[in-house]
């Protein structure tokens, strides 16, 4: 309302802040800002820590949201930038990576539509055996049968994250989460901030899982690509995204090879492939936290994007309310 009074930030202190929320991409970084209860004023950090932070209040949780920048991935620049969040905020707890990834689709469940893996919906990495939950797909050694063998023993995240998961999961299973309320106050902010518009749910009609042996048109979207190509899937009652439990793959590299992906998928186990979290898991107590955009191939397009962080931000943002 014009005239009235700009509400005065809190400023707390560096030993304030007990959560860590890493996140990369612009649209990231705003689902994070979107999900704040409260945001504070900015704080002056040590010369020799070039990271930015967004500081606010989630529930109970005083949160510093650190991002690297405009351009800046994959797993080594993350690695310097967790480092020098944990030098200026001393007293962080535990860590979220929160944002988007590449679905890794199965075939079709011929019964339950919401065991597969749709766009907009949400992978979190679970440990599984000997893996804490994140692969880094990218390291390991070539055999003298030219078959490059994976190795990767990252550390499993705190126990404090892995017992708030199995909480946050019952509570969904009784449907008593907030994650639903939280994705619909973002849409609602679309009535007042014309930026917010692409923060809504696309639209069903713009999820397309094409085949994996047909590779995309050239074009930047794929209105040219062939939706006879598709593989058919059971329609969901809900458009609300589901949440996944599963191995996230993590690597310098996009992964835009179906064939590729497959593999992986059949040999490890993946749910969704990203380009951040092995840079973090030995250094960071976290866990990461992944709204699918795209299924892995090289059919990319940006149209799930921001949807698709508001759905990672908002699972975090229930999370931080079990803990």
């Amino acid at each position: 309302m014009e005239g009235s009074i700009k509400k005065q930030k809190r400023k707390l202190t560096h030993d304030a802040y007990t959560v860590g929320w890493v996140c990369v991409l612009h649209s990231e970084l705003n689902a994070s800002r979107a999900m704040l209860d409260e945001e504070h004023e900015q704080l002056e950090s040590d010369r020799k820590d070039d990271n930015s932070y967004l500081l606010g209040q989630m529930g109970k949780h005083n949160v510093v949201t650190v991002f690297p920048g405009l351009g800046t991935y994959g797993t080594n620049t993350i690695t310097q930038t967790v480092s020098n969040l944990l030098w200026t905020f001393p007293n962080i707890r535990f860590g979220l990576m929160v944002g988007v990834g590449g679905g890794v689709p199965r075939p079709p469940h011929p019964q339950d539509p919401r065991q597969n893996i749709r766009l907009g919906d949400v992978v979190v990495s679970d440990p599984k055996g000997k893996n804490g939950g994140v692969l880094q797909y990218d390291m390991g050694k070539w055999r003298d049968s030219r078959k490059f063998e994976i190795e990767s023993h990252l550390n499993k995240p705190p126990k404090i994250l892995l017992q708030a998961i199995q909480l946050l999961q019952s509570d969904h299973d009784f449907g008593e989460g907030e994650m639903k309320h939280y994705i619909r106050e973002v849409a609602e902010k679309s009535n007042i901030l014309p930026a917010f518009k692409a923060y809504r749910f696309p639209g069903r009609d713009q999820d397309l899982l094409f085949k994996a042996d047909y590779r995309h048109f050239d074009g930047g979207d794929c209105s040219a690509c062939d939706v006879q190509l598709t593989e058919k899937r059971l329609d969901r009652e809900s458009d609300d995204p589901e949440v996944h439990y599963g191995i996230i793959a993590s690597g310098n590299a996009v992964m835009r090879s179906a064939q590729h992906r497959d593999e992986l998928r059949d040999a490890w186990n993946v749910s969704c492939f990203e380009m951040e979290a092995a840079g973090l898991m030995d250094s960071f107590p976290c866990i990461i936290i992944r709204g699918i955009c795209d299924y892995s191939d090289n059919h990319k397009n940006k149209i799930w994007q921001p949807y698709s962080a508001v759905v990672a931000a908002a699972y975090a943002k229930d999370l931080l309310r079990v803990i």
